[in-house]
C-alpha cells in the first residue's frame, strides 16, 4: 500500500503525538495551579503568571525540535496564515492540541472535582468586550513573538526563543490574568469548560485569540517577510 495515502505521515503522526504531550503538559500544570491556589492566595497573579512562563518555556525547549511546540491553536493559524505549515500540519497540531487539553482537563478533574472551576477562564464582572479586546492584544503580543524569534531567518536568536515565548506568556497572564483569566490559548480554556461544562464565555477565548493570531500573522508578514526573501537571495558563503 501507497503510504502517501494516509493521513498521517510518519514525521507529522509523531508531531502529533508530540503535540499531545505538550498541550497536556501546559493544561495540566496550569489547571493544576490555579485550581489548588486560587482559594488560599499563596500564588497570586504573580506566581501563576511565573507557572505560565515556566511550563511554556520548559515545553518549548522539550519538545520544539519536534513539533514547533506550538501548543496552541491560536499559534497554529498565526503559523499557517504567515506560510510556516500547510493546512493539512494545521489541522492535525489543533486536534492533537484539543485532545491534549481535555486529557489534562480530564485528569485535574479527575484530583479535584468540582474545585477544578477555578481554572476556567472567565471574564471579570462578566465584561465580554473588555475581555475580547484583551485577550486579542494579549494573544497578538505572544504569536508575533513566537513568529519573529522561531521562524525568521534573520533574527538569530533561536536558543533563547523559548525563554521569550514562555515570558511573554507569563507577563500577559500577570497583565490580564485578572481580566480574562489569562487564556491566550483556545485549548487551555475548552478543556476546563468541557469538564465543567461551562460555555457560558468560552466563545470568547476561541475569538479573540485566533483573531489575535490572524492580525499577528499578518503584522509579521508585512515586516519580516520581504527582509527574509532578500536574505534568501544573498550568495551562500
Amino acid at each position: 500500500m501507497d503510504t502517501n495515502t494516509h493521513v498521517f505521515q510518519p514525521s507529522l503522526r509523531n508531531k502529533f503525538l508530540v503535540e499531545i504531550v505538550g498541550t497536556f503538559i501546559l493544561v495540566y500544570a496550569i489547571c493544576s495551579a490555579t485550581t489548588v491556589y486560587s482559594d488560599s492566595g499563596q500564588l497570586g497573579v504573580i506566581g501563576i503568571g511565573l507557572v505560565h512562563a515556566l511550563v511554556l518555556t520548559a515545553i518549548v525547549y522539550a519538545i520544539g525540535y519536534r513539533s514547533g511546540a506550538q501548543v496552541n491553536p491560536a499559534v497554529t493559524i498565526g503559523l499557517l496564515v504567515a506560510r510556516k505549515i500547510t493546512g493539512k500540519e494545521a489541522v492535525v497540531y489543533i486536534i492533537a492540541q484539543i485532545i491534549g487539553a481535555v486529557l489534562a482537563a480530564a485528569v485535574v478533574y479527575s484530583i479535584f472535582g468540582s474545585e477544578m472551576a477555578a481554572s476556567v477562564t472567565l471574564p471579570s464582572d462578566d465584561n465580554v468586550v473588555r475581555a475580547l479586546i484583551l485577550e486579542t492584544v494579549m494573544t497578538f503580543t505572544l504569536v508575533y513573538v513566537v513568529l519573529a524569534t522561531t521562524t525568521s531567518k534573520n533574527f538569530k536568536i533561536l536558543p533563547l526563543a523559548g525563554v521569550a515565548i514562555g515570558f511573554t506568556l507569563g507577563l500577559n497572564v500577570i497583565f490580564g490574568g485578572s481580566i480574562t483569566g489569562g487564556s491566550l490559548n483556545p485549548a487551555r480554556s475548552f478543556g476546563p469548560a468541557l469538564m465543567t461544562w461551562n460555555f457560558e464565555y468560552n466563545w470568547i477565548y476561541w475569538i479573540a485569540p485566533i483573531v489575535g493570531g490572524l492580525i499577528a500573522a499578518g503584522v509579521y508578514k508585512i515586516l519580516h517577510t520581504k527582509e527574509e526573501e532578500e536574505n534568501e537571495q544573498l550568495p551562500q558563503k
